[in-house]
């Protein structure tokens, strides 16, 4: 019981440090939900310039309506290229597209004129030259079989139909996807947090003179450390719980969800393994500057490289092969299964248990790193 109290004395003294790093998740998780639902999507104009070589011809007088109808053209000087090329430069404009002369003649008459143009390069430029490319392709299918206004009005038909797209999905999407940062996030709350607090404690408790008292002592040296053990396993889960109950308050219908018990779950099985990296770093050193030096590289390292702070999908492929050596990889891969989750079968939670194993299986090999690094320093000692 005195070790108990002891432990959490320890810990009581350092939940400045916990308190910390809860203010920053909840500071990210925040800002993620105010800023919006980043799923939604409107389409926008882009600003183009037409250089229109041939006005009399009707094949031609469609594009350039349908153009206008698409994007939005600019009142700037064709005739001076300087004020052209600036306002590209400036990004006043994205296109600007070169008709030639007979472009609508040669275009029904299966010469493949080529359309000139300038772009800056922008996702305005890519989409300005796809509806280009659409108008031309749709003229091609239908002039074997129009012609003039006639031509003219059946492309306009064709390309101005709109197909409604209905998405049958049970999920809040951006519910999970708030959900989803805020557990990502918890690999560095555990790390920098709850792990340090594990280690500083350790450090505390293996100073030379209390070790020294406790090997004299009556008390079996063994039973001393299986409640040590204990503690900081009872102290861990309360630091996971604090966690969980915080992700219930801001996500309640979520975390009542198959969805948010998976999360639950899964962050239990990563805590158990940070328990284990905090009993290997108290182990390697009782220095509590070192301490402090090695989960910081520890909780960032693993952060930056396993797509905490930056998602997955924006990470170099190198980058996330030498994640596949880190826990935190498989914990994180598992958060971004589960926020696609909608079905809950053997084939759909195998991947998710699979990179549950792997992460149990680092925090075996965490123990049994510890305890050939005990006993060396035990038989050193």
């Amino acid at each position: 019981m005195i070790i108990f109290s002891t432990v959490f004395k320890i810990l009581n003294k350092l939940k400045g440090n916990l308190i910390l790093y809860t203010v920053i998740l909840l500071a990210i998780t925040l800002f993620n939900t105010t800023s919006g639902n980043m799923n939604h999507y409107e389409a926008t104009k882009p600003d183009i310039l037409i250089v229109n070589k041939d006005r009399n011809n009707e094949i031609t007088k469609g594009f350039v309506s349908y153009l206008k109808e698409q994007a939005t053209l600019k009142d700037i000087d064709i005739n001076d290229q300087e004020k052209v090329d600036d306002a590209l430069f400036y990004r006043d404009i994205s296109y600007v597209v070169y008709i030639p002369e007979n472009f609508g003649d040669d275009l029904v008459n299966d010469k493949n004129p080529t359309i000139e143009y300038k772009s800056n390069g922008n996702e305005n430029a890519s989409f300005t030259q796809m509806l280009i490319e659409k108008y031309i392709k749709t003229v091609n299918l239908y002039k074997e079989h129009y012609q003039g206004k006639a031509l003219n009005q059946k492309v306009k038909q064709v390309i101005n139909q709109k197909t409604k797209v209905n998405l049958n999905t049970s999920l809040d999407s951006s519910k999970l996807n708030q959900v989803n940062v805020y557990f990502n996030f918890l690999n560095y709350a555990l790390l920098a947090g709850g792990v340090y607090c594990m280690t500083m404690i350790l450090a505390s408790l293996n100073q030379e003179g209390v070790r020294k008292r406790t090997i004299m002592s009556s008390f079996s040296y063994r039973k001393y450390n299986w409640i040590i053990f204990a503690s900081l396993g009872l102290a861990s889960f309360i630091v996971w719980l604090a966690y969980m109950i915080i992700s219930f308050i801001l996500f309640k219908e979520i975390m009542l969800s198959g969805n948010g018990i998976a999360y639950i779950l899964n962050s239990f099985v990563f805590s158990i393994c940070c328990l284990a990296v905090g009993f290997l770093i108290g182990t390697i050193t009782r220095n509590k500057q070192a301490i402090g030096g090695i989960v910081n590289v520890v909780a960032l390292g693993t952060s930056f490289l396993c797509g905490c702070f930056v998602p997955m999908s924006f990470m170099p492929s190198y980058v996330l092969k030498i994640a596949h050596i880190l826990p935190t990889y498989y914990f994180v891969q598992n958060n971004e299964l589960i926020k696609t989750l909608e079905y809950f079968k053997l084939e759909t939670l195998q991947p998710i248990i699979i990179n549950g194993i792997i992460v149990l299986g680092f925090t075996l090999s965490f123990v049994l790193i510890t305890l050939m690094i005990s006993k060396r320093k035990q038989k050193i000692g």
